[in-house]
C-alpha cells in the first residue's frame, strides 16, 4: 500500500513540475501539492523502513476484525463526493462537511453518541479547509 502511495506521490510531483509561478501570489500553485506528496512520500518511507530491516512478526490481534464492506463504501463514498464536487452541486464546504459528516456516521454505526462529534468535525473541517484553501493559499475551490 505505502509503495502504491508513493507511486501515485511521484506522479503528482511529475504532473505539477511544469506548473508556472503565481501572478499574485508569491508560491503560485505548485508548491501546495508538491509538498503534499513529497510529505506523504516521507511518511510511506518511514513505514517501509522498519518493515525491510527485520522480518514482519504477525501476531494475531483478537480485538480487530477486517470489515472490507467498510472499505468499499468509504471508497464509493469518496468516489461520490469527488464526482459530485466535479458536478459542482453543492460548494466546497457544505460538501465537505456532508462528506465527513456521512462517512463517520458510517463508520461509527451511527451511534448516537457520536454524531454530535461527528458532525462537529465535519462542520469545523469543511469551513476551515475552506477558509485556508481560499485565504492562506488562495486556491480556486470548485463551487456553485
Amino acid at each position: 500500500m505505502a509503495a502504491a502511495f508513493i507511486a501515485g506521490c511521484l506522479a503528482v510531483l511529475w504532473e505539477t513540475r511544469d506548473i508556472p509561478p503565481g501572478t499574485f501570489e508569491p508560491l503560485g500553485s505548485a508548491p501546495v501539492p508538491q509538498g503534499v506528496a513529497a510529505l506523504i512520500i516521507a511518511l510511506c518511507l518511514a513505514v517501509i523502513a522498519p518493515a525491510l530491516r527485520r522480518p514482519a512478526e504477525v501476531a494475531p490481534d483478537p480485538g480487530y476484525t477486517p470489515r472490507p464492506l467498510d472499505a468499499a463504501m468509504v471508497a464509493g463514498l469518496t468516489i461520490a463526493y469527488v464526482a459530485m464536487m466535479q458536478a459542482r452541486l453543492l460548494d466546497f464546504a457544505p460538501l465537505t462537511a456532508l462528506f465527513l459528516f456521512v462517512t463517520i456516521a458510517f463508520l461509527t454505526r451511527l451511534r448516537l453518541r457520536a454524531m454530535p462529534t461527528a458532525a462537529l468535525v465535519a462542520v469545523v473541517t469543511g469551513w476551515g479547509c475552506q477558509y485556508v484553501f481560499t485565504r492562506v493559499f488562495v486556491v480556486d475551490l470548485p463551487g456553485l
